[in-house]
């Protein structure tokens, strides 16, 4: 069974500018909402979107849902669309790299992890080594995504331990 996951503009842009866009399709069958597409080739001159990645549409109900949380200022509009989406697909995961944004959509009930988790996780499923994830960790770093020195060293610890496993 293939895992669906609901991806917003964030970890899109992050894992690109760190050369590691292809752990997204690991993760599953990856879909973005349209709102998602557009910031993401807005802030990307260089990178397109995979074509594997699918630009769900959403229905009018949703759009609506979206809207009162935009209206309330709860999250941004990209970031709104996706969480409509994956909630509305009962998606297994929802990516995104903002806190905030993390809180309101487990609040929600959804099970969300950003760049620096779906690179953890490809390296728990043996996806990839402690080499590549380290590289792609320095990438990561110095992509837009910012990273604290404590949870860099962390995400290294981990990574060290993962590969010996």
């Amino acid at each position: 069974m293939s895992r669906l996951v609901v991806c917003d503009t964030g970890p899109l842009l992050h894992l690109s500018e760190a050369g590691a866009i292809h752990l997204l399709r690991l993760a599953g069958e990856v879909l973005i909402p349209p709102l998602v597409a557009e910031e993401f080739m807005a802030a990307s001159s260089k990178q397109k979107i995979p074509k594997w990645v699918a630009i769900h549409q959403l229905d009018q109900s949703l759009r609506e849902r979206v809207s009162q949380w935009i209206d309330g200022r709860e999250v941004n509009p990209g970031e709104a669309q996706a969480i409509g989406l994956a909630l509305h697909l009962k998606s297994d995961w929802l990516l995104t790299d903002d806190a905030l944004v993390r809180k309101f959509a487990e609040t929600l009930g959804l099970e969300v992890h950003g760049s620096l988790g779906l690179l953890l996780w490809a390296v728990a499923a043996k996806h990839i080594g402690g080499r590549e994830a380290r590289q792609f960790l320095n990438g990561l770093n110095r992509s837009s995504l910012w990273i604290s020195k404590r949870v860099m060293n962390e995400a290294l610890g981990t990574i060290e331990e993962l590969s010996q496993k």
